[in-house]
């Protein structure tokens, strides 16, 4: 029994690298279009052509491909992620706290995960979490 363990061993461990694989890969995919929707018309137009198709190139990969195939459309998509995020920082009019100044005093600032933090002009920072229901 332990020798047909230790032979199987390899090929679990090749399963779950599979299934996690996916697993991440699928959770990049779904953040990255809940991303792009937020955004809207904020992202330019190439970027945004550029992610989708890195996108499409993942959900591909996902349907059918290796788990090497996986791994490289997710870094693929991950590096245009990155180049979406750059574009959308050094875009003219963008926030005041690009500049480093910090938020305007009084302005409320919603984070990615649901958080808000709100500047009353004193230097007090607010901060709280929510969430919806239906």
């Amino acid at each position: 029994m332990v020798q047909e363990a230790e032979k199987f061993a390899r090929e679990d461990k090749e399963k779950r690298d599979a299934i996690d694989t996916k697993n991440q890969a699928e959770s990049v995919v779904y953040q990255t279009e809940k991303q792009l929707k937020e955004l809207g018309d904020k992202v330019l137009a190439d970027v945004k052509d550029r992610v989708e198709s890195k996108l499409k190139e993942l959900k591909d990969a996902i349907s059918g491909g290796s788990t090497q195939t996986i791994k490289d459309a997710m870094a693929a998509l991950n590096q245009e992620v990155m180049q979406l995020g750059q574009s959308l920082y050094s875009q003219p009019g963008a926030s005041a706290g690009a500049a480093g100044s910090g938020p305007t005093p009084g302005a409320d600032t919603t984070g990615a995960y649901g958080s808000s933090a709100k500047d009353d002009g004193d230097g007090e920072v607010i901060d709280a979490d929510f969430s919806e229901s239906n």
